[in-house]
């Protein structure tokens, strides 16, 4: 481990360089660790004769939008009634924090 007094000496492009050094070494490990366990969860899955497909889930691609809203339908909150969208424009916050906590807007009709 790198103390606190050897940090100190660097001068502020070394320990700029040093932060940009750790921070890309730390993703390459968080890449692998994710590498590691795919490789892992696929060789568990074909011991049980089971693809990564038959689990069921839905693959994220770029091409995934997640959920489609049609403009001239509204669309309300599932626990508060009084936030509503009509679907033109940029998705409201509340909708965007729905969608991002795995919820989905309740379309409520045509206008």
């Amino acid at each position: 481990m790198i103390s606190t007094a050897t940090l100190n000496e660097l001068r502020d492009d070394e320990l700029q360089t040093t932060i940009e050094q750790a921070r890309t070494l730390l993703k390459q490990r968080d890449d692998d660790r994710k590498a590691k366990a795919i490789v892992d969860a696929k060789a568990t899955l074909a011991a049980a004769g089971l693809t990564l497909k038959d689990l069921g889930g839905k693959s994220k691609t770029k091409n995934d939008r997640g959920h489609v809203y049609h403009v001239g339908h509204s669309y309300q909150h599932p626990a508060n009634k009084t936030l509503v969208w009509n679907g033109k424009g940029k998705k409201p916050g509340w909708l965007t924090g729905l969608e991002t906590q795995g919820g989905k807007a309740i379309e409520v009709g045509a206008q």
